[in-house]
């Protein structure tokens, strides 16, 4: 594995575990200033681009959706490549509308200079719809 896949992969599991302990000032010095957050395109929420938007952004849909205290998030598998680190997880928590959510995401994370500069969500939204929304 060459150097730069090898940082590119430590930036994202840096980012993951500083999420998981929520480290706000911690995922806060991982993102970029200018980092883009792409959610599916038939998703219920809109994208952000800058690190202030980005994390108020993907806050507020968890919040709005889920209750965040029962999330669990299990990696099922990481792949890194150059600048790219693709991550297939498995998510599970209780919607606000008391309703056991359960889905599979898949994250591309593009990193520069150290940071993330985009993060893409991959998810089944019409599975997200029929629990959460219906």
């Amino acid at each position: 594995m060459s150097a730069r896949t090898e940082a590119t992969r430590r930036v994202v599991q840096d980012y993951l575990l500083a999420q998981a302990e929520g480290d706000a000032a911690g995922i806060q010095k991982l993102l970029h200033d200018d980092v883009e957050w792409v959610p599916p395109a038939s998703a219920p929420v809109e994208g952000a681009r800058g690190r202030e938007a980005v994390l108020a952004g993907m806050a507020g849909a968890g919040a709005r959706f889920f209750e965040l205290e029962t999330l669990r998030s299990q990696q099922r598998k990481m792949v890194a490549d150059g600048d790219t680190v693709v991550i297939q997880q498995h998510m599970e928590c209780t919607a606000r509308n008391g309703r056991p959510y359960s889905n599979e995401y898949v994250w591309v994370y593009t990193v520069a200079d150290g940071r993330i500069v985009r993060m893409e969500e991959y998810a089944d939204t019409l599975r997200f719809k029929q629990i959460v929304l219906d």
